[in-house]
């Protein structure tokens, strides 16, 4: 009887895990997909940021990245050199959210920038 007990556990198991390796391929592959079609998206609207022809003779819209270059020595020897760039939109991710959001969001006005 215990035979029993024990391959009916082993069996409810291996459907446990059947299905938690479909709901772990699933969401992968969706968040693949969505990013796939983010990064199609954002790349067809070309000018989408701002850096279209209307902004040329603006030269604060040519300047590009705001960088700050750290740099610093260890006890050792070593140099470390640390980059930081500050950029004006948004990175891809808090975008895409945003785009996720919106499809549940029933009312028109407009996500807030916070």
């Amino acid at each position: 009887m215990s035979a029993g007990v024990a391959a009916g556990g082993t069996m409810r198991a291996a459907v446990w895990n059947a299905r938690a390796a479909l709901l772990y391929s699933v969401g992968g592959w969706t968040l693949l997909g969505a990013m796939l079609h983010y990064r199609s998206s954002s790349t067809d609207s070309g000018t989408e940021s701002g850096g279209g022809p209307g902004n040329e003779g603006d030269p604060q819209a040519n300047q590009g990245p705001h960088k700050e270059v750290f740099t610093r020595e260890t006890p050792l020897g070593f140099q470390v050199t640390t980059v930081v760039t500050y950029r004006d939109d948004l990175p891809p991710i808090t975008r895409l959210l945003r785009h996720v959001k919106s499809l549940f969001v029933s009312n028109d006005s407009p996500p807030s920038e916070n």
